[in-house]
């Protein structure tokens, strides 16, 4: 009975402090990276803006209109007197109160400037959209990364703590045959020595699984006091890709794409800062309404509806303009020496990261074969064992020594993966669906 109520409250209080973890697999972790990380909100943010720059830029051809009332309340009088015929007559210039309305549509009828603002608000668009694929695809490759980094540190801490408790079973047992008599007291410090360093080992390796969740909980948007529970296999990775032409990605990469539309940008803003030297045509429809009164009415009233069109030539901007388009063209130069050192870029880090493919697929079969050796090991001392040919403490020994082949073997596939993951980010083929 008390045991069943110990459970009861146990798990109660684990549900109220949140101590019960949650698992996650790669995909749902991925999902709220999208969703959560930083990078992410602030590339669709950019989206934002660059869909306001668009509307801002059509909205110049699209005619304004604007209303203006207004009221004045005069103080002094201004009353003038003349005589006419032996008579004097007076009239106002002004009265007490003033009352004023006015509506104007204008239009731009001609202008330069609107037509390459909305291009430019297209080019920035594409541009932006191509930015934040860039920023998504290199956050999920972030992500995928310390997800297995987690997964290959968990392993790391399991064969560390395996090893401490080997180190001191093995220090307990050499203790109980010294006090026997059977062993001197120079094993006895060897092995609380190798059971004293496997400590620091472990310590170690919980603190950098620690850390490696904590930087995964923040790239995906997890709170960092929710315990969670890792799902995911390091024993699965992915073929060899095939070789890829380095033209193909260079014209499909996000980020070059980004820098193509920008440098078509900066070629835009080139003639913008030309079209400073067209002149512009606008029209205006003007209704004015104004009435004045000594009394809050609506007298002494008149109105008008005025058509105006205005031609405005530039002459003379002291050399700004020419400047404007000097940096314009200046700014287009260096976006060309970055996209062409984006390409560079590109192309070395695809042989690299096929190189580092290549050198991490032959340590997984070397690694695999020291992990069937250390295996076949383990088999022999349990049977050494079952005919108490040898102790427990030995067969602990080579358990340990299988797990650190297992550890090797899983390094490197976690180096592997590492690469393929920097492999589809360079091809721009990063997927939320990792299933090898």
């Amino acid at each position: 009975m008390y045991r069943w109520l110990f459970r009861v409250v146990l798990i109660f209080f684990s549900l109220s402090t949140g101590v019960l973890s949650k698992d996650y697999d790669l995909k749902q972790i991925l999902h709220l990276a999208e969703t959560h990380n930083r990078d992410i909100q602030l590339a669709k943010a950019q989206l934002q803006i660059a869909s306001a720059e668009k509307l801002s830029a059509y909205s110049q051809a699209i005619p304004k209109i604007s209303l203006n009332g207004g009221y004045n309340r005069n103080f002094l009088e201004n009353i003038f007197y003349f005589r006419i015929n032996d008579q004097i007559q007076s009239f106002k210039t002004s009265f007490r109160n003033e009352f004023s309305f006015n509506a104007i549509l204008s239009q731009t009828l001609f202008s330069y400037k609107v037509g390459v603002a909305i291009q430019a608000a297209k080019y920035f668009s594409r541009m932006t959209n191509y930015q934040y694929e860039t920023t998504r695809n290199m956050v999920l490759t972030q992500v995928k990364k310390a997800f297995y980094r987690a997964l290959l540190l968990q392993e790391v801490y399991r064969v560390a703590k395996d090893s401490e408790e080997s180190a001191h079973e093995n220090y307990l047992n050499i203790k109980a045959k010294f006090e026997s008599g059977l062993v001197s007291e120079f094993d006895l410090l060897q092995a609380e020595v190798r059971w004293q360093n496997a400590i620091p080992e472990t310590i170690k390796a919980r603190k950098d699984v620690e850390l490696a969740l904590n930087q995964l909980k923040i790239m995906s948007g997890i709170p960092l006091n929710e315990e969670v529970t890792l799902s995911g296999q390091l024993e699965i990775f992915p073929p060899l890709p095939a070789a890829v032409q380095d033209e193909s990605i260079t014209q499909t990469h996000p980020e070059i794409a980004a820098l193509i539309w920008e440098k078509k940008l900066r070629e835009k803003n080139v003639t913008a800062q030309k079209a400073n030297f067209f002149p512009s045509l606008n029209a205006n429809l003007q209704y004015t309404y104004r009435a004045a009164s000594d009394r809050f009415r609506l007298e002494q009233d008149n109105d008008n509806i005025i058509l105006g069109i205005s031609l405005q030539v530039p002459v003379f901007s002291g050399g700004n303009n020419i400047a404007q388009v000097r940096k314009a063209r200046a700014e287009v130069d260096i976006v060309k020496a970055q996209l062409n050192k984006t390409r560079d870029n590109i192309r070395i880090q695809l042989r690299n990261v096929l190189l580092r493919l290549q050198e991490a697929r032959q340590r997984i079969d070397a690694a695999r074969h020291g992990v069937e050796t250390a295996q076949r090991a383990y088999e022999i001392a349990l049977t050494r064992v079952n005919n108490q040919l040898a102790t427990q403490v030995e067969l602990k020994e080579n358990r340990v020594a299988l797990d650190r082949a297992q550890l090797n073997y899983y390094s490197a596939i976690f180096d592997y993966l590492d690469s393929y993951f920097d492999w589809q980010y360079v091809t721009g083929h990063v997927s939320t669906d990792e299933s090898f």
